[in-house]
């Protein structure tokens, strides 16, 4: 079957699931990072396709925007290689996972869980690179549980082949991020995304504001117990293996300037 025959998505089994979903213990920054997360592993998977397509200076784009007027609104958008039709279905089933458990989408339920924690109302419009069509499915929870809804309609509509792309719109939502929990975000994604944005593998854009991860300055001093030493910086770097392919790499150091809120280890996984 060609991409533009797919016209439906079948969402069964545990359609249920959808409307446990928002009752999830997620703060806001942990449910945004999902939609991260799948940008970055679709560009990860796709990497050497969008650099033929886009050029070696492709980056990836995820933008965020917040809307608090009415009854609020988020939308994500993304320039990664979108959602193929191999992939689609899978993609909006509850509990599905995915084939590939060894990068950033590990359980299959990060964006379908962060979506129905946040909204009602949800639509994804995507375009697989390569593939010259858009697909459009929209996500209305309380009428697909009340009806047992197992089956939603995909809009489609040609575009050109090497578009890809991928927007999520939540409309309706429990509550709007606003203020404190807007800085949580912001602080939230550019700390767990920091390789990223750091190596220019990522551009993350929050209300159009871009994201940099600021390094915390390691103390450079002498011992306290010997003051008129030589200063010293106060950094171990971390390389060692456990066998199997697995490693961990990094440093431990102190801080020039002490925080109770900064201080301990950023964990990196995968």
């Amino acid at each position: 079957m060609s991409p533009i025959n797919l016209r439906k998505i079948n969402i069964r089994p545990g359609v249920s699931i959808l409307s446990v979903l928002r009752h999830l213990n997620y703060r806001p920054w942990y449910a945004m990072a999902e939609f991260v997360d799948n940008a970055i592993q679709s560009a990860i998977s796709r990497h050497n396709d969008l650099l033929r397509a886009d050029g070696e200076k492709y980056c990836l784009r995820v933008d965020i925007e917040l809307d608090p007027t009415d009854s609020g609104q988020i939308r994500i958008a993304d320039n990664a290689a979108g959602i193929d039709r191999k992939d689609y279905v899978r993609a909006f089933r509850p509990a599905e996972i995915p084939p590939d458990q060894s990068g950033l989408s590990e359980f299959g339920m990060g964006m379908k869980s962060a979506a129905c924690w946040f909204s009602p109302l949800w639509t994804v419009r995507t375009s697989a690179l390569g593939e010259g069509v858009e697909r459009k499915v929209s996500f209305n929870i309380e009428k697909i549980v009340n009806d047992n809804i197992e089956e939603l309609d995909i809009k489609i509509s040609q575009v050109v082949s090497n578009s890809h792309y991928t927007e999520i719109i939540l409309k309706n939502l429990y509550k709007t991020p606003q203020g404190n929990t807007v800085k949580k975000i912001k602080e939230h994604l550019t700390n767990i995304y920091r390789v990223f944005i750091r190596e220019g593998l990522l551009e993350l854009r929050l209300d159009g504001e871009l994201l940099s991860y600021v390094e915390p300055k390691v103390l450079s001093a002498p011992y306290y117990k010997t003051p008129k030493a030589p200063s010293k910086i106060w950094q171990k770097d971390i390389d060692f293996s456990f066998g199997n392919k697995m490693q961990v790499k990094g440093f431990a150091a102190i801080r020039e300037t002490a925080s109770t809120s900064s201080a301990g280890f950023a964990l990196l996984r995968r």
